[in-house]
């Protein structure tokens, strides 16, 4: 590499929303995933295996002792098998189910030794192919949608590698090659999926799934997934007796199911083969007398009870003890599962090294993915190193095992006894204090972070540069979970000391704002490398809510890293160290991270750029993939999660914890012509006509159908009297469901069946959509026509409606909304105008002239400000005083298309034509606005200088010209209709008056009230006095 000093940078300069990189090469977006530079199909298979299925069939079989064919050979000859290898339709799902220990993994191990021979596993010259998954709940890696689908995709793409392509297909790539799509979301890998087994290049597909349910994030997706995927695939799943799983699947009418508890018989005559392999195994390696054998066979026949497991850790048992101490051992083994775990246990406690062995299974049963060895002995302080490490796990009760280098569950029940029945000896300072206790750990073992972890040292080495040329050893080996995971421990540290309602500071406050201070930069450094920088952005969310009292500071600082890491996220996850240049150099001046790390700036440059002080308003900047066509824009109820419509997709984001949002595609629901979503993201509504509906007859006729996100499939379908659709919505509290068909408006409960009807007064056109706003109690919902100026108010829960009189003057309705916790109404026009209507009363009056092309408006949750977004681009109004406090150019020509604030006044979402804009709202009320009138023609200073007037033809602005702060605005063009001639202060700056053909107003400045003082005014200048000769004022109040 060339000496880093040979480059030098003499100036920068940026403003707005630039981006800059600095080094020696770049191409960045805004939250676009580039591409690791690899070839296309190595990349994405090296991406997707995160974990080989192959390599975790045979592990299981390893730590098992082998696979038995005696063991599992019995279910090739059941009904339900059968059925379902022979039947194309009715047999496509087999569900084996049964309680724990029954062997169902070791069954399913041998299905897929049965299946795998006739499958391009086998050979490439099979027609078949197979995939299958186990799953585990004590690995975060084996224990999620995403990484079932990981697994799954994998195995299908090593025997067909032409289906890689549908991961290009998935992705996509804009002008400049950036990857568009986040391509190992859930959302896309399932996208990926559905597209690989509807392949007719597979054949008949096999898929199977162990341990659905150790599947502990996103279970109802992948039910759904598997119940609802093409009649090509065939699976087998395996679980426990779980009720949701049985709900589910219950509703699929190809599923088979078998019980391995009505299968006694064929269970217990399984288990008996299992257990004549596992005595002659432990005859050979001990040596055993035929008497013995008979003994340690006869044991186990009469107390197992059908369960593999109590077979397989009584062996392993056996298997550390010598040849004469078998026989007595032999009888303390008690039968059942939590008998033997509590024996087990009873050992280790009377064990000489018992403190060692129980802090072992504490933390193994306490932490968020399995330990790697390294990470284990740093985290526990063992003086011991990885070699030796194996021997103490043995000795741990059996109730661990190793799988390559990470410590691991023998089983799920296992850990289950543990948290369950030993958490007493486990955590003798309650739970609580344990998960605080591994947070200070986590923190403990990151205080050795520096700058330049690696030794890349130019700015510019990107991410797949960096792990190619990573340290041997890598320093981030032991280091790696605390990374990730620290943030978590505090967070069941607090839930658990709210549940026992302790009392009292939050514990570990202090510590993460020393973190924060101290090691924030090289922290994110080490995330970017990790490959898991969403990470940060979930942690400095949990830390930034807590109810912190009396800590000024300490929110500063995590709201100012929070701003930080969303800000300059897209360039240091595919650039660590751009964090030391683009990210010191073009945060703002005040910046709390900036100041603390400034010492840390690259030092290829010679002098800063010119920045802002304060941080833009800007957090996020999403670029969709496809055309921005937004049909609706809404935030969560209770959440800061946004959910977008659009004619292409509809995503979901957290705009506070995610970089990149879930965008599904809206070619997955075909035949759709209408789409609503409800503003939690559970429930989606589609109107589907012609080949999109199963119940219409024809092209012409159509179906509601109500789709649960959650679980990935249909709710309820209704087919529609009416073809026609105006417009459909559900309520922002998602308990119902509205359509319009013109002369007849339908209300539906979300979880299906129809609430009630309401016929209109007056049948709606048919020419234009309709559009809709609810009360805050969602009990009334005001709706319009586009190019209409008519509103229709409906009371949802008595049927009342109301329309609008026929209002002189007023334009075609551009946007309404309720304000909160009210009836009244306010509305916006093409002559942008505001309006605010009294439903009830039926009272309407301008309530403001705003001098922007606006065509948008909402209102925050406190009814203290107000948004209007249209050509102009942002306008934030004080509603109190009805005028204009800031406006926010965007760059986009067209201008604003929609927006909307969350539910707790604290996140704006804008939409343009090409790119979804996250600001914050309280950065945008803070900060005092410049003035936008500098070129302004028309304008008149007060004698002081201190006041400016702005005549703006149908309303006047008052600015403070040493502030560059308006101070007031108003409409004038409802009381002066001709143009204003000339424009006065009085000599105290109290009083503006404002002269028209035949008028002069006079306005108050100090309460901003107005009135008429003279009737007869041609034109000339106007000379005023504050008061009268006797002293009284002359413009009364």
């Amino acid at each position: 590499m060339e000496n880093p000093s040979s480059t030098a940078v003499q100036s920068l300069n940026a403003s707005g929303s630039s981006r800059v990189h600095v080094g020696n090469s770049y191409n960045i977006t805004h939250h676009h995933r580039s591409g690791s530079g690899q070839d296309g199909a190595k990349k994405y298979l090296d991406a997707l295996r995160s974990t080989n299925p192959r390599d975790d069939k045979a592990r299981i079989e390893q730590t098992n002792g082998g696979l038995l064919k005696d063991s599992y050979v019995w279910v090739l000859d059941s009904p339900e098998f059968i059925t379902w290898r022979d039947e194309s339709e009715s047999g496509r799902l087999l569900w084996i189910r049964g309680d724990p220990g029954k062997g169902k993994t070791m069954l399913l191990s041998g299905l897929i030794n049965e299946l795998q021979p006739s499958t391009r596993l086998e050979s490439p010259q099979n027609r078949n192919t197979i995939s299958y998954f186990f799953c585990q709940a004590t690995n975060s890696g084996l224990n999620n949608y995403a990484a079932i689908l990981k697994g799954l995709i994998y195995l299908l793409a090593i025997q067909h590698p032409a289906l890689v392509a549908h991961l290009d297909d998935r992705n996509g790539h804009d002008k400049n090659g950036h990857d568009k799509d986040h391509w190992n979301s859930k959302v896309s890998l399932e996208g990926t999926f559905r597209k690989m087994v509807g392949d007719s290049a597979l054949g008949e597909i096999y898929l199977l799934v162990d341990a659905l349910d150790e599947c502990v994030e996103d279970l109802p997706l992948l039910l759904a997934l598997i119940s609802s995927t093409s009649s090509r695939a065939k699976w087998i799943v395996t679980s426990r007796n779980r009720c949701e799983i049985g709900e589910l699947f219950g509703e699929t009418s190809s599923k088979l199911a078998l019980s391995l508890e009505l299968h006694e018989t064929s269970v217990s005559e399984a288990v008996n083969n299992y257990i004549s392999y596992r005595t002659r195994q432990l005859a050979d390696r001990k040596k055993l007398k035929k008497s013995i054998v008979q003994k340690i066979h006869g044991y186990l026949s009469e107390h197992a009870h059908g369960t593999f497991l109590w077979v397989a850790l009584v062996c392993q048992r056996l298997e550390r003890c010598r040849a004469w101490e078998i026989p007595n051992q032999l009888l303390e083994f008690p039968q059942g599962l939590n008998q033997l775990y509590a024996q087990m246990m009873d050992q280790i406690r009377k064990s000489d090294s018992s403190d060692l062995y129980i802090r072992v299974l504490a933390l193994a049963s306490t932490v968020f993915r399995p330990l790697t060895f390294s990470e284990l002995i740093t985290m526990e302080n063992l003086n011991m190193d990885e070699e030796t490490l194996p021997d103490l796990i043995v000795e741990c009760g059996s109730f661990l095992t190793t799988k390559g280098n990470t410590v691991v569950f023998v089983h799920k029940s296992a850990k289950d006894f543990l948290l369950k029945e030993s958490g007493t000896l486990l955590f003798q300072s309650g739970l609580a204090h344990h998960q605080y206790d591994l947070f200070q750990r986590c923190i403990a073992m990151l205080q050795s972070l520096h700058q330049d972890i690696y030794g890349l040292v130019y700015p510019g080495v990107s991410l797949d540069e960096a792990l190619r040329n990573c340290p041997d050893p890598d320093p981030l080996e032991n280091m790696e979970y605390s990374c990730v995971f620290w943030a978590d421990h505090m967070q069941e540290a607090y839930k658990l000391s709210i549940q026992e309602e302790e009392n009292g500071n939050i514990p570990g406050i202090d510590t993460v704002h020393d973190f924060i201070n101290e090691k924030f930069l090289f922290w994110l450094e080490a995330l970017a490398l990790c490959q898991n920088l969403p990470a940060a952005l979930k942690a400095l969310a949990f830390v930034g809510n807590l109810p912190v009292q009396g800590q000024a500071s300490y929110k500063i600082l995590i709201e100012d890293a929070l701003r930080f890491s969303h800000y300059f996220c897209s360039i240091i996850e595919s650039y660590p160290l751009q964090i030391y240049a683009s990210g010191l150099l073009f945060s703002p001046n005040n910046s709390l991270i900036r100041r603390r790390f400034k010492q840390y700036t690259s030092e290829i440059f010679s002098e800063g750029p010119k920045v802002d002080d304060e941080w833009s308003p800007i957090r996020s900047i999403f670029e969709p993939q496809d055309a921005f066509d937004l049909e609706t824009m809404t935030f969560a109820p209770t959440s800061q999660m946004l959910v977008v419509t659009t004619y292409e997709s509809l995503t979901r984001w957290h705009v506070n914890q995610e970089p990149v949002p879930d965008v599904i595609r809206r070619n997955d629901f075909r035949g759709e012509e209408r789409i609503a979503p409800s503003s939690d993201g559970k429930w989606l509504a589609i109107i589907a006509s012609g080949s999109g509906s199963k119940t219409a007859q024809s092209s012409a006729e159509c179906e509601l159908q109500v789709h649960d996100l959650t679980l990935n499939r249909i709710a309820w379908r209704q087919e529609l009297d009416s073809p026609v659709v105006l417009g459909m919505t559900i309520a922002p509290d998602s308990q119902c469901l509205l359509v319009c068909h013109g002369s007849l408006f339908v209300i539906y409960d979300i979880s299906g069946g129809i609430r009630r009807r309401y016929p209109l007064e007056q049948a709606l056109p048919r020419l234009y959509p309709v559009y809709f706003s609810f009360s805050s109690d969602c009990s009334w919902v005001a709706f319009h026509m586009h190019a209409s100026t008519q509103i229709w108010v409906l009371n949802l829960r008595t049927g009342e409606q109301h329309k609008n009189a026929n209002w002189k003057d007023i334009l075609p309705i551009n946007d309404k909304r309720f304000i909160p916790s009210t009836y009244l109404l306010m509305f916006c026009d093409g002559g942008d105008n505001i309006y605010l209507w009294n439903v009830v009363e039926q009272k309407c009056e301008i309530w403001s002239h705003i001098e922007y092309s606006f065509s948008r408006l909402a209102i925050s949750q406190s009814d203290s400000w107000m948004l209007l977004g249209g050509k102009d681009g942002l306008v934030i109004c004080d509603r109190a005083y009805h005028r204009v406090r800031r406006v926010i150019g965007l760059p986009d020509p067209l201008g604003v298309q929609e927006i909307a604030i969350s539910f707790d006044d604290q996140i704006i979402a804008c939409a343009t034509a090409s790119e979804l804009w996250i600001l914050d709202a309280n950065t945008l009320l803070a900060d005092k606005p410049r003035t936008t009138r500098d070129a302004h023609e028309k304008f008149h200073i007060s004698d002081n200088g201190q006041l400016i007037a702005y005549n703006l033809g149908r309303s006047i602005e008052v600015w403070d010209a040493l502030a560059s702060d308006m101070l007031c605005s108003l409409a004038i063009d409802d009381v002066i209709h001709q143009s204003i001639r000339t424009i006065t202060f009085s000599p105290k700056d109290r009083y503006l008056l404002v002269g028209g053909l035949q008028l002069i107003l006079g306005w108050d400045l100090a309460d901003d009230s107005s009135q008429r003082v003279s009737g007869d005014f041609d034109s000339g200048p106007i000379a005023v006095s504050d008061k009268r000769r006797n002293g009284d004022r002359r413009l009364p109040q």
